[in-house]
């Protein structure tokens, strides 16, 4: 019972944790300061915008339990890409950010998965 309750309390931080980190790195892509360097990287200024809308998107439904799978499976693809980005542009010290959060994610899941069982 009591691991149980330990389990509940970390889903619930990591779940805040991430939505929290997501939503400001949205913050930055849908406010414009990404452009300049997803531009760098020889994607359109649109771009920028679509992946902030879908990186606040999937960290408000890491907070529904019922959505974190599909969020979880969004925000894969988006770190997948980042993690292309930063290699492809010799950046592949950049590239373990995303892997950390990747890491992060799916454990949110497990975890989130554990509970459903």
């Amino acid at each position: 019972m009591r691991s149980s309750r330990v389990f509940g309390i970390i889903r619930w931080v990591l779940a805040v944790l991430l939505a929290l980190a997501y939503s400001l790195a949205a913050l930055g892509k849908l406010t414009g300061a990404a452009t300049e360097q997803f531009a760098g990287w020889g994607y359109a200024p649109w771009f920028a915008m679509l992946i902030g809308g879908l990186e606040l998107a999937g960290g408000v439904g890491l907070l529904v339990p019922k959505l974190t799978r599909t969020a979880v499976l969004g925000l894969t693809g988006i770190m997948l890409g980042a993690i292309y980005t930063h290699v492809a542009n010799a950046e592949a010290g950049q590239a373990l950010r995303p892997v950390i959060f990747l890491a992060l994610l799916w454990t949110l899941r497990w975890l989130r998965g554990k509970a459903a069982a």
